[in-house]
């Protein structure tokens, strides 16, 4: 079916033809930016500025015997030359090849290459026509793909309370002869295949120069290694004095857990703590890597094991293989800003009438306004439901049938991380226990009770 719909769009006047022309004509035309950019490389090298080259230059400066599937042995010399000299010779005129004829040649090259073998097919040009010194250029893109690659090598080399910083360090150690701290391209070459990140030149040496701060050829491993340190999250007491700096909280991976929590609704977080607070057998809090993986599989979130691991290694804060899941989810949610808190410690003093630093229970069950529960309005909840599942969330420390402010506000703190707007958490806030005030359509808009 996918063939038939080419096929019609190719045969323009309907006659059960193509024209084989234009249909090579659009697989050729395709060829990406870093592809024409080496072939352009080639033939200026080829070319001096000339118009056109002698088919017998051409042939002569060709050099089969460092074509990769010559290298690789998958194929003999002479056969990629022959290849090479029957597909090219189609492209002479009197004699010579022209620019034009050159693109062509590698067109059809570009037609046959899939997308996915775009080393391959920049690395053969390299090769056969001695470009390897040449700079290429890496789009940004390409070199984050290649350092995503390297950190991936490294995480699965990182172990215990190692972080990938430590790691890269030590391997680079090794590969640094003279021991300054520095390692030159060869060296730097040799330390990335050591990790199994065989790269083409081109690509090994755009690293480097991204990494070579000072431009002098050399490249201060210290400084590569801090980076991976920082991409890790590991946030381990030890790393800070050995490279110098701040570690970095992995917030894509807090945001992806956060946008899951938040289609729950306001309880979440809550939701989440509850899961860890079932798996700590032991009362202390914390959670091991085991228990921590389980806990947020459970709860719904499917992270990869690099994420897994950067999370962990950032909230683990002792550098124990435990994680503190009360600290974890503070870090998930965030604080409240101080409108949201001083809302929220005017409907806790509204409810402690003796001022005396605590609420009843009973006191919360009866002010509590279940009208204007979400779930409520679009009928999702009955009030009973809703009432009960509220009052679930409470004294759960100490169970005296009291509310302190601090489990009032981290509460509301959890409730918080799911409401984007300020004005729409204040409307909730008034609705909820009938606060008089707020402005325009974020006013209160519940019968006052005295």
């Amino acid at each position: 079916q996918e063939l038939r719909v080419i096929f019609d769009h190719f045969d323009a006047n309907k006659d059960g033809n193509i024209a084989y022309a234009e249909f090579v004509g659009v697989l050729r035309s395709d060829m990406s930016q870093d592809r024409m950019s080496i072939v352009k490389k080639a033939w200026q090298k080829l070319s001096q500025g000339a118009a056109s080259v002698s088919f017998e230059q051409l042939v002569a400066q060709y050099n089969a015997p460092a074509h990769p599937r010559v290298t690789s042995r998958e194929k003999r010399a002479e056969t990629v030359m022959n290849d090479f000299v029957q597909l090219m010779s189609e492209k002479v005129q009197g004699g010579e090849i022209s620019e034009e004829a050159f693109m062509s040649y590698y067109a059809d090259s570009n037609a046959v290459t899939p997308v996915d073998k775009e080393n391959y097919f920049i690395t053969t040009i390299l090769k056969t026509w001695g470009l390897e010194g040449t700079a290429v250029t890496v789009n940004s893109a390409r070199l984050a793909e290649l350092e995503d690659i390297i950190f991936e090598k490294i995480r699965q080399r990182t172990h215990g309370a190692d972080d990938e910083g430590k790691t890269v360090r030590k391997i680079f150690k090794h590969f640094d002869l003279d021991g300054f701290g520095t390692i030159c391209f060869s060296e730097f070459t040799r330390a990335l295949e050591s990790m199994g990140c065989a790269f083409p030149e081109f690509e090994s040496r755009a690293i480097f120069a991204k990494y070579d701060k000072d431009n002098n050829a050399k490249l201060d491993y210290e400084e590569f290694s801090a980076w991976f340190a920082i991409r890790g999250s590991g946030n381990n007491p030890n790393v800070n004095p050995v490279f110098g700096v701040k570690r970095e909280p992995p917030n894509q991976v807090l945001q992806k857990i956060l946008d899951t929590l938040k289609k729950r609704g306001a309880h979440g977080i809550r939701g989440l703590g509850i899961v860890f607070r079932r798996m700590d057998n032991n009362g202390d809090r914390k959670m091991d890597r085991n228990e921590f993986m389980w806990g947020l599989r459970e709860n719904g979130h499917t992270l990869s094991p690099s994420e897994f691991e950067r999370i962990f290694k950032y909230f683990d804060k002792n550098n124990d293989g435990k994680v503190s899941y009360d600290e974890f989810l503070v870090g998930i949610r965030g604080d409240m800003n101080e409108r949201r808190q001083a809302l929220c410690m005017l409907a806790y003093k509204k409810l402690d009438r003796d001022g005396s630093g605590l609420v009843d229970m009973n006191d919360i069950a009866l002010a509590y306004d279940v009208t204007q529960h979400p779930k409520f309005k679009t009928g999702e909840m009955s009030r009973n439901d809703i009432l009960t599942e509220f009052m679930a969330q409470w004294d759960r420390n100490v169970r005296d049938g009291k509310v302190t402010k601090e489990e009032w506000l981290d509460y509301y703190r959890d409730v918080s991380a799911s409401i984007d707007e300020d004005d729409y958490f204040e409307l909730m806030i008034r609705n909820a226990w009938h606060l008089a005030g707020g402005e325009g359509q974020y006013e209160n808009t519940t019968i006052k009770r005295h």
